[in-house]
C-alpha cells in the first residue's frame, strides 16, 4: 500500500485539562474539558513511541506536549513541561509562540518562567475592544486577562504579538483598538527590550466553531472601514482578510486539483475522551482517526499515513471544481484568502457526508 504521510516524525498533543475559553471562533470546535492524569499522558507517549510499521520501523522523532487547547492550563505545569522534555526526542517538545493567558493574568510567577524558555514573543487574540473580546471567548473578564498578560510579559522580556480577528461586530471601533496601541506604547516599549511588536489582522476559519459565526464575516464593502493606519502598521499589511469569494470562484471552479491540504509534519491530538484527530484541519468527526483506547496507535498512525479516513479521502481525491460547484457561492462579496474558503467548503462536505451516513 502506498504511504502518503512520512511517519518517521510524529506531534502528539495530549488534551490534559482543556480550556478556560470556548472561543466562538476556534476552529478546534467544542470539545469538553476532561482530567487527564500524568500517568495517562506517559501511557499516550509509550503507545506512539513504541509504534512499528509493517517493517519494523517506527517514530523516529516524537514530540509530545501535555495541551491542545490550553498551554499551561494546569497548575503542575512546570513538572509538565520537564517530562514533556524527557518523553519527547531531543529538541522536539517546543513552546512555539503560545503561553497561557489565563495564566499570564492570575500566576504572577508564569511569565518570569516562561522568559527562561526559548520563548520571545507571545501571542495574545482580540476580536475588537472589551465587548466583543468577552463574547468571543465567552468568558467575562477575557479582555482584561488580555491587557494583563500584556504588561506581565513585557514586564519579563516577553514581546506580545497581537492578533485582531475582524468582523462585522467590531468595525465600529477598530479606531479605538488603533488608539490602545499607541496609548500603551506597544512599540517603543517592545524596543525597550530588544523586540519588535507586532500586530496582525484577519479573518475566521470557516470550521469548527467558526463556521457558526459566519454572518458576521466581513465583505468587500466592509474592508474600506478599517483605519488605514492599523492596516500601515500590521505585520503583513490588510492582505490577510483576502479576497471576495466570487473572485476566488473564477479560478476555483475550474481546478482539477484536490484541496490537498497538509501540515509540515504530521501530528495528532487526543482529546479528553481519548478520541485522535489529524492536525491536517478541524478535529471534526469525518477527520477522525480513531480512539486510543479503543482501536490503538497501530490503527491510528496507519490511519493517518494511508489517509483512510473520510476526510482525508475527500482532501485527497474530490477536485476544487466539485466542491466550488457544490459550495460555492457565486454572489457571495465575503472575504476569505484562498485555504479558508477551501476549508469552508470541506466542513460543509463533512457536515453533508455524516448526514448521509446516518440515514
Amino acid at each position: 500500500m502506498k504511504k502518503h504521510f512520512d511517519m518517521s516524525t510524529l506531534g502528539v498533543m495530549a488534551d490534559m485539562a482543556g480550556c478556560p475559553n470556548r472561543c466562538r471562533h476556534c476552529w478546534l470546535g467544542g470539545h469538553r474539558d476532561g482530567c487527564m492524569t500524568v500517568e495517562d499522558f506517559i501511557d499516550i507517549a509509550a503507545r506512539f513511541r513504541d509504534w512499528r510499521d509493517e517493517n519494523g520501523e517506527g517514530i523516529r522523532e516524537l514530540g509530545v506536549f501535555s495541551w491542545w487547547r490550553e498551554p499551561d492550563y494546569r497548575d503542575d505545569y512546570r513538572e509538565l513541561w520537564q517530562l514533556e522534555q524527557e518523553l519527547s526526542s531531543p529538541g522536539r517538545a517546543q513552546r512555539f509562540e503560545l503561553l497561557s493567558v489565563w495564566r499570564l493574568a492570575r500566576d504572577e510567577s508564569y511569565a518570569k518562567w516562561a522568559a527562561v524558555l526559548p520563548i520571545k514573543v507571545c501571542q495574545i487574540s482580540f476580536a475588537g475592544m472589551e465587548g466583543n473580546t468577552d463574547w468571543f471567548a465567552r468568558r467575562k473578564g477575557a479582555f482584561r486577562d488580555s491587557l494583563l498578560a500584556t504588561e506581565r510579559l513585557l514586564g519579563a522580556g516577553i514581546a506580545p504579538r497581537w492578533q485582531l480577528f475582524v468582523t462585522k461586530r467590531c468595525l465600529g471601533e477598530l479606531d479605538e483598538f488603533l488608539r490602545m496601541i499607541y496609548s500603551l506604547e506597544l512599540h517603543k516599549r517592545c524596543e525597550a527590550i530588544g523586540q519588535k511588536f507586532e500586530v496582525f489582522i484577519g479573518g475566521i476559519s470557516p470550521e469548527g466553531c467558526g463556521y457558526e459565526i459566519e454572518d458576521i464575516r466581513i465583505d468587500e464593502n466592509d474592508a474600506a472601514r478599517i483605519p488605514s493606519g492599523l492596516t500601515d502598521i500590521c505585520r503583513e499589511g490588510g492582505d490577510l482578510l483576502g479576497q471576495p469569494e466570487t473572485l476566488l470562484l473564477d479560478s476555483l471552479i475550474h481546478d482539477d486539483s484536490p484541496s490537498g491540504l497538509g501540515a509540515n509534519f504530521p501530528c495528532v491530538s487526543v482529546n479528553a475522551d481519548f478520541d485522535v484527530f489529524p492536525n491536517i484541519a478541524e478535529p471534526a468527526e469525518w477527520w477522525r482517526l480513531g480512539n486510543l483506547k479503543t482501536d490503538g496507535a497501530d490503527a491510528i498512525i496507519k490511519a493517518y499515513r494511508d489517509e483512510t479516513t473520510p476526510g482525508m479521502k475527500a482532501n485527497r481525491e474530490i477536485p476544487l471544481r466539485e466542491l466550488a460547484q457544490r459550495y460555492g457561492d457565486r454572489h457571495s462579496r465575503k472575504l476569505y484568502d484562498r485555504s479558508d474558503l477551501i476549508c469552508r467548503w470541506l466542513h460543509q462536505w463533512g457536515v453533508d457526508y455524516i448526514k448521509e451516513a446516518n440515514i
